[in-house]
């Protein structure tokens, strides 16, 4: 017997706002590329006094499969999710869990010591910490309030 659900206008509204707000995320990427396939995934960017750290949510992926490059100012994650089994599209009952190429580039906001980058993978968030170079942690200065 098939069950009613309740139906709230607000949380479409809501969730064609987000679809959006990743519509326009896409477009003004550097890497922005209108054939590419599915390439979106959450990410965290906060710093302290000593690193940049930068968390992904991208589950269902062995670590083997994410590739992390760092140029001078920016930090790239991609890769390319597959389906673990092929099942005909018309099996299907409904599809959401995207797969395919993905890639994604993220300005610092300052220089980092590449020697000493690290990168670690546990249930599906991959999380890089980037350290600040010493110059840059010699820019900060402290001014004394009189």
């Amino acid at each position: 017997m098939a069950k009613l659900a309740r139906w709230n206008p607000i949380k479409e509204v809501l969730d064609l706002r987000d679809d959006f707000d990743r519509l326009i995320d896409r477009f003004f990427s550097k890497d922005f590329d209108i054939w590419e396939g599915p390439r979106t995934f959450d990410v965290d960017i906060y710093q302290d006094a000593e690193n940049i750290i930068l968390k992904a949510e991208i589950p269902g992926m062995n670590k083997e499969d994410i590739s992390i490059s760092l140029t001078e100012d920016t930090v790239t994650i991609s890769g390319k999710k597959t389906e673990e089994k092929k099942i005909e599209r018309e099996n299907y009952l409904r599809k959401e869990i995207k797969t395919g190429s993905f890639s994604r580039s993220f300005t610092l906001p300052c220089a980092v010591d590449r020697e000493k980058v690290k990168a670690s993978y546990k249930n599906g968030v991959l999380e890089i910490v980037l350290p600040k170079s010493e110059k840059e942690k010699a820019k900060e200065v402290k001014i004394e309030v009189e």
